[in-house]
C-alpha cells in the first residue's frame, strides 16, 4: 500500500495480525514512529502475536520507553553480519551486528523454542532498496511466530524482503510505503514471488 502507515492503517482489522517485522529507518528523526508502532500493534496483533523491530544501537534507551507502554517486552534478538563489518561514527565500534527488538501483546501465544541469534544474508540493495535486508531473518521469525495462513505485517516495507519470506512460507502479507518507486519495485518482486508459489503449489 503506498502510504503512510500512521495514516492508513485504519483498513487493518483489529487483533488481525500474527506478527510485524519490520525494518524503520535508523536516523534520530524516526525515533519518535516507534511509539506509533507500537500503538498499531497494540491494535492489529491477536493476543500473543509478535512485533519485531529492527534499530539502531545507539537508539535504544529511546526506543523502549516510547513502546513499552502498548506492548509487553519479550527479548533482543542478534543478526549476525555475514559479510563485513562496519565501524560506526563516533563510538569507535566495528558493528558485526543487528539487534531485533522482539515485543508481544499479553504473553506470547506459543511456546516454540527460539534462537536468539540469527546469521543474515545480504539483502538486495541493488535491485530493491538501498537498505533491503536479507530474508533468512525474516524468514525465521515468521515460521516460528506466525500461523499457517497468518498475516504478517510489515509498516516500512521497503523493498518487500519482508513479503517474500512471508509468501515463501504460506503466509499473507500486507505492508506499507510511503515511496512510490519503492513501492513499484516491491509490487513487482511480490508478484514475481506469488507466481513462483502458485507453480509450486501447482
Amino acid at each position: 500500500i503506498l502510504g503512510d502507515f500512521r495514516l492508513n492503517a485504519d483498513i487493518i482489522k483489529d487483533e488481525s495480525v500474527d506478527l510485524i517485522f519490520t525494518d524503520p529507518p535508523y536516523d534520530r528523526a524516526t525515533i519518535p514512529q516507534y511509539e506509533d508502532l507500537a500503538k498499531l500493534a497494540a491494535r492489529v496483533l491477536c493476543k500473543g502475536g509478535s512485533l519485531i523491530c529492527y534499530v539502531g544501537h545507539y537508539a535504544i534507551p529511546d526506543i523502549l520507553p516510547l513502546m513499552t507502554p502498548h506492548l509487553t517486552f519479550h527479548w533482543v534478538l542478534c543478526v549476525l553480519h555475514t559479510g563485513g563489518n562496519k565501524n560506526f561514527p563516533g563510538k569507535n565500534v566495528m558493528v558485526a551486528w543487528k539487534p531485533l527488538l522482539w515485543f508481544t501483546k499479553g504473553t506470547r501465544w506459543n511456546s516454540t523454542q527460539i534462537r536468539d541469534c540469527i546469521s543474515s544474508e545480504k539483502g538486495e540493495k541493488d535491485k530493491y532498496h538501498e537498505w533491503a535486508q536479507g530474508t533468512v531473518d525474516a524468514g525465521y521469525c515468521i515460521e516460528h511466530l506466525t500461523r499457517k495462513r497468518g498475516l504478517v505485517l510489515d509498516p516500512f516495507c521497503g523493498g518487500a524482503s519482508t513479503g517474500e519470506a512471508a509468501l515463501r512460507l504460506g503466509r499473507k502479507f500486507v505492508a506499507f510505503e510511503i515511496n512510490g518507486s519503492t513501492v513499484k519495485k516491491a509490487r513487482g518482486r511480490i508478484k514475481r514471488i506469488q507466481e513462483e508459489v502458485n507453480g509450486q503449489d501447482g
